[in-house]
């Protein structure tokens, strides 16, 4: 059988006959392990044994350090709640960046423990298996922090924020990661016409960031939420990812066939979300049976499975089974 690193790697550079599989495991991991997700993420040995025990035992095809969109908000000083044993935290309490330093932020809330984490994984399985970082984008953070209510005042706010992603990117690929996930769960939502006003800003950061991520040999992958695909062109004169995500889309075999045309002309690849956990589980047999048929026939190339977001940690573990046993 193939290493998972070797298909990551011809995947990214649309060569890949197979589909890898990145599902996003964060809180069911935590449950597999029977470790509170909130005990679980400040200690760095629970955290790695329950990412690796979990990869282990389904054998997928990249390991991702985590899925939470609150750790940089944290970081800055934002107050979190922490709802449930394995349920993710949400912001109570918002504060203005000010003028914190990279250094400060790198050394504040759960990032440290996180480099750890994903240090020790790359060391543990990285010869074999892909590891990959996940971040908030700018875009994101910039909502979940207070101040910049005029245009000029969030010009100055975008570049504070991309000091601090760009000294926690590069902290990140220093690790040799294969690839680095930055998450933009509201540009398919009001901020649509905020990127287009502050366009240079967002650029120069974007570009920045992905230019680090190529130089560690690396690849820059791309979360959206509810975002059109015909709006991907627009999107990548701004950020030219090397991959895509597209959470909450209804995928047919036009979309299918649409989205491989983008592949093809933009050279980046496409995560094609299954909807495991969420609905009925016919719903995801459906949607993979879709998928199956369209790469049966036009190739692999240029796709990969993820999940549709994060894999609830309720998921029963036999429908997880049997999704490997179908991939």
């Amino acid at each position: 059988m193939m290493e998972s690193k070797i298909i990551f790697k011809n995947t990214f550079q649309r060569k890949n006959e197979a589909m890898l599989f990145i599902p996003f495991v964060f809180g069911l991991a935590a449950r597999i392990a029977n470790v509170p997700l909130k005990e679980m993420v400040w200690d760095p040995s629970y955290f790695t044994y329950a990412l690796e025990g979990t990869y282990k035992l389904f054998r997928y095809g990249a390991i991702i350090n985590h899925f939470d969109d609150t750790i940089e908000a944290e970081s800055c000083g934002c107050e979190l709640v922490w709802p449930g044993e394995f349920e993710h935290p949400v912001l109570c309490r918002r504060m203005t960046l000010f003028s914190q330093s990279p250094e400060v932020f790198l050394k504040s809330g759960r990032i440290p423990i996180l480099l750890e984490v994903t240090k020790r994984l790359v060391l543990s399985l990285g010869k074999e298996t892909a590891i990959i970082g996940v971040l908030i984008g700018p875009c994101s953070l910039t909502r979940s922090l207070e101040g910049g209510q005029g245009v000029d005042e969030k010009k100055e706010m975008i570049l504070r924020i991309g000091s601090l992603l760009t000294k926690w990117v590069r902290n990140l690929c220093e690790l040799k990661l294969d690839g680095v996930m930055i998450r933009e769960d509201i540009l398919g939502n009001d901020f649509w016409e905020e990127l287009k006003t502050l366009r240079d800003a967002y650029q120069s950061i974007y570009s920045t960031l992905f230019n680090i991520i190529r130089a560690f040999n690396s690849n820059p992958i791309l979360i959206l939420k509810d975002f059109s695909p015909g709006r991907i062109r627009d999107l990548y004169s701004v950020m030219k990812p090397s991959a895509v995500i597209l959470f909450n889309r209804e995928i047919d075999e036009k979309e299918l066939f649409y989205l491989r045309e983008l592949s093809d002309s933009l050279k980046i690849c496409f995560g094609l979300p299954l909807p495991i956990g969420f609905g009925d589980s016919e719903d995801l047999w459906n949607r993979l049976s879709l998928i199956q048929s369209f790469i049966s026939k036009n190739g692999a190339r240029g796709f990969f499975y993820t999940s549709e977001g994060e894999i609830p940690h309720q998921l029963p573990l036999e429908i997880f089974h049997e999704l490997m046993g179908r991939l």
